[in-house]
């Protein structure tokens, strides 16, 4: 079997993001499991606002798509504004849509992991629950656990998180992205074996 594809897609623009950093935190813990990941995080997400209009999506937006598309699992982060998700990843999502027609469609099939950085548990909740629900409407699987990451958190240079509790819940959401995305890749390859693909 080829290994799990993730694709994980961090909504910040800033640098020194703490979301981008819990990101590639959980990004260390799935290579280091033998995934392929692909990390689309500020300026890969610098995409013009999502047009339904469009006839063909710039390079940045094709390479989101593709990415998205030939994953297993997703991870997706962002920081709180607001109560909400940063429209910098709402967009992003938003142009998920030019896979609507495609089969599978949108993440239908997909794991997803949701992660929030907030400095208080309430706008964080609220972020983590936006999130999870356009993952839903995307039609991925959410993972049972999400995190709300808060915003004080540091990060080692190697992506690690000093914060014990922080980093045990950045590593279950990883591992069972990962688990469930092992899961369906085995149920695909035994269907097209029975089928004699």
């Amino acid at each position: 079997m080829r290994p799990i594809r993730i694709a994980a897609v961090g909504g910040s623009p800033r640098p020194a993001s703490v979301s981008a950093a819990a990101l590639r935190a959980c990004c260390r813990r799935a290579r280091d499991a033998g995934a392929e990941v692909t990390l689309l995080c500020g300026p890969d997400l610098d995409l013009p606002l999502y047009d339904p209009g469009a006839v063909w999506p710039p390079p940045r937006v094709r390479r989101l798509l593709d990415v998205l598309r030939t994953a297993d699992g997703v991870l997706l982060a962002s920081p709180t504004y607001h109560g909400g998700m940063s429209g910098l990843l709402k967009n992003a999502l938003d142009h998920t849509e030019a896979l609507a027609r495609e089969t599978p469609c949108y993440l239908d099939g997909r794991a997803a992991g949701c992660l929030t950085v907030a400095w208080n548990e309430t706008a964080g909740a609220g972020a983590l629950a936006s999130l999870r629900a356009s993952a839903h409407s995307l039609r991925a699987w959410t993972t049972p656990m999400s995190v709300v990451v808060p915003a004080g958190t540091v990060f080692t240079p190697e992506d690690t998180c000093p914060d014990p509790r922080t980093a045990r819940r950045l590593d279950i959401l990883t591992d069972q992205v990962l688990d469930f995305a092992r899961m369906r890749a085995a149920a695909r390859e035994t269907t097209a074996a029975l089928a004699g693909v």
